[in-house]
């Protein structure tokens, strides 16, 4: 299989699967617990914060998708440990919800394997949040060094993604607006929900660039393990979906 192939076949399940743990109500509360602020603020400091303790602008162009005002003010709410501290317990809480999902998921080590492949070799040039998680603690489980290298590899594409959206200057809000809708775009915390989505052929071409830089990490893969990658995969997320844990 090559590589576009492979990015095809994937690019949605991990996007999907690897935001699991964002919006499982079991990691909201352990945040809370970890010393993070409530609600969707935890979501902006944990994912964020395995960047480090960095500037709130920062944050704000590693969440391109959001409006800015909010993730200013997700950033700065009130939390009782440092923004590194909070990223090592987010990444934490990603391994344990991993290891929820994938519990008893026979070829989980193997996944691993693979993705630790794929994302130790990625270029992390303008990924500067992907570069955050590949550097978080990984541990030595196969489910939740798995599920943490999902979510990884997710931040991987959704870097690439901004970095296609900025050079073709696209607006975040109607792109956000054409690919998730009114609701999500709410909650990302745009309110000027009654400008246009950004017109379909716009998005279209977006996303072929976004394709077409996602499959370059995949080249570090051979053809048979690429095809091997899209099983297992497949295989993963439908594992994790009979457990009737999706939180979606």
């Amino acid at each position: 299989m090559d590589a576009a192939t492979l990015t095809a076949r994937i690019s949605q399940p991990i996007n999907e699967f690897g935001a699991w743990f964002m919006l499982d109500p079991a990691t909201f509360a352990r945040s809370v617990e970890a010393g993070m602020s409530t609600g969707w603020a935890s979501h902006t400091q944990g994912r964020i914060g395995v960047m480090g303790d960095v500037d709130v602008e920062v944050a704000v162009a590693n969440m391109l998708f959001f409006d800015p005002d909010y993730i200013r003010a997700n950033w700065n709410a009130p939390m009782t440990i440092s923004k590194a501290e909070a990223g090592t317990a987010y990444a934490a809480i990603c391994v344990e919800q991993g290891r929820l999902y994938l519990a008893g998921y026979d070829d989980a080590a193997r996944l691993a394997e693979l993705l630790e492949k794929v994302v130790d070799a990625a270029d992390d040039t303008d990924a500067a949040l992907f570069a955050g998680w590949r550097d978080a603690a990984r541990p030595d489980d196969a489910e939740g060094r798995a599920y943490l290298l999902v979510a990884t590899l997710r931040e991987l594409r959704g870097c690439r993604h901004m970095a296609t959206c900025r050079a073709a200057g696209a607006d975040a809000e109607t792109m956000t607006l054409a690919k998730s809708g009114l609701a999500w775009a709410g909650i990302h915390g745009f309110r000027n929900l009654h400008a246009d989505p950004t017109p379909p052929e716009v998005v279209a071409d977006i996303e072929a660039a976004t394709d077409a830089a996602d499959a370059g990490n995949f080249t570090c893969l051979t053809d048979d393990e690429r095809t091997e990658l899209v099983d297992l995969v497949e295989a993963a997320v439908a594992h994790a979906k009979a457990t009737g844990l999706n939180p979606a």
